[in-house]
């Protein structure tokens, strides 16, 4: 993914014509869409991380023992935020199977 496209640029190569038909225009909407939206879960997930983790474990001043609560903070809403998305999209692709979407 180039940088370009999560900053609003062109995401065609240069030297190439952007694709004209409706097809090729639909499925670049798409793509750009789907990196926009794991951009946003990226930052989502940085934001809760934050707001969850260091403010429970974090305490002035900091000492070194609370390194421990932090990596279990961590790994446990990492844990979490993967169960969570991979059920997210069955759901999704099941619906998409099924005609619902």
């Amino acid at each position: 993914m180039a940088l370009t496209s999560i900053f609003g640029g062109s995401s065609a190569p240069s030297g190439k014509p952007a694709a004209s038909s409706p097809a090729d225009i639909k499925a670049q909407l798409k793509t750009q869409i789907a990196q926009e939206l794991a951009v946003a879960n990226a930052t989502e997930l940085v934001n809760k991380v934050t707001e969850n983790c260091f403010e429970k474990c974090l305490n002035a001043p900091y000492a070194n023992s609370q390194d421990n609560c932090v990596d279990q903070c961590l790994a446990k809403y990492m844990r979490s935020w993967n169960a969570i998305s991979k059920a997210y999209i069955a759901r999704i692709q099941q619906a998409s199977v099924n005609g619902e979407i």
